[in-house]
């Protein structure tokens, strides 16, 4: 599969394996209520070292989310971002992201 994404910083495309397991993690962690709950999504990127995700979700926009590893019961957490493209996430400088 040919990544159509330019990642900068310390972001990466993730393997289908990580990708799997991001997705999964994702779906255990949210409560009702949550932005993402009852969405589709596909992880496409990760931050090196750290627990942040970009997913791209089923409507075309794309959520950065710092997963907890917990399940979760207030829909504040896990934290996301949501953004209306690939572009528009890029725009904010890495080190805000």
């Amino acid at each position: 599969m040919t990544n159509v994404f330019e990642w900068d910083g310390d972001w990466e495309s993730v393997s289908i394996g990580d990708a799997a397991w991001a997705e999964e993690e994702l779906r255990r962690e949210l409560a009702p209520g949550h932005v993402l709950f009852d969405q589709s999504w596909a992880a496409l990127g990760r931050r090196w070292r750290r627990d942040d995700f970009l997913f791209r979700l089923a409507d075309g926009r794309f959520a950065q989310v710092h997963l907890t590893r917990h399940v979760e019961t207030d829909p504040r957490w896990p934290a996301a971002g949501i953004f209306e493209s690939f572009e528009d996430w890029k725009a904010v400088p890495p080190e805000d992201r």
